[in-house]
């Protein structure tokens, strides 16, 4: 809610951020033991096995399947319990989809390691197919302890149209952001991004001297019977 002052009656302006874009963030709880379980499984199989190849990617990574389930798949049960809980939490059944009477739940359907090291990056892209995406941190390096980019960088879905209009306006609302512009994450290690498939996200490059170790995925919705 805001005001204009200045004018003979003040006026009030209910602001209504229509058609946001739904970004989660939460911290994964005893994330600590976790992360050195994970770092050290996920730094052993960047020292033994070649990197997936990912035009979109300067760094290692691992297949965009899912065989790290078969490398690490009891430490991404500890870390996917709490992410397929809140993804359910936070989606619904469309009234309109006629599937009211079952049961909406999800799945993991793509998981894979990322290790950046310095000069990495990931350039602009979306994950198509997916309704929810997401990134947990294992390690973030020498992001906490300096300038060095490694951000998470989420691109406007609106586009560009607003700035190529005006491109010398924005709006006075901070929530709303830049039109047409991105906004960048500074990550820290145990948390965990959950964000439409289809928004436009990036890495920055990443000038730290420390591993920079990160986990991508794909949730797919499940459709089941109501339990009677």
């Amino acid at each position: 809610m805001g005001s204009v002052v200045g004018m003979s009656t003040e006026l009030e302006i209910a602001i209504k951020p229509l058609f946001a874009t739904p970004v989660l963030v939460f911290t994964v709880a005893q994330h600590d033991c976790l992360n050195a379980d994970l770092a050290r499984v996920i730094l052993e199989r960047e020292a033994s096995r070649p990197a997936h190849r990912d035009s979109e990617v300067v760094g290692w990574s691992s297949p965009h399947d899912l065989s790290m389930l078969d490398w690490a798949g009891e430490m991404l049960g500890k870390l996917f319990d709490p992410v397929l809980k809140i993804a359910a939490h936070m989606t619904e059944l469309s009234r309109q989809s006629g599937h009211g009477e079952q049961r909406l739940g999800w799945q993991v359907a793509e998981v894979w390691a990322n290790v950046q090291r310095q000069g990495g990056s990931n350039a602009f892209h979306p994950h198509p197919g997916s309704f929810w995406s997401g990134v947990y941190y294992v390690d973030t390096g020498d992001i906490p302890q300096e300038p060095c980019g490694g951000e998470l960088r989420l691109f406007d879905p609106r586009g560009c149209l607003p700035r190529m209009l005006a491109p010398y306006l924005r709006y006075s609302v901070p929530e709303l952001h830049d039109a047409g512009t991105s906004v960048s994450l500074a990550p820290s290690a145990g948390q965990c991004l959950l964000f439409p498939g289809w928004l436009f996200h990036a890495v920055n490059v990443y000038t730290g001297h420390t591993p920079r170790i990160s986990i991508a995925f794909n949730l797919d919705p499940i459709l089941s019977k109501r339990e009677a």
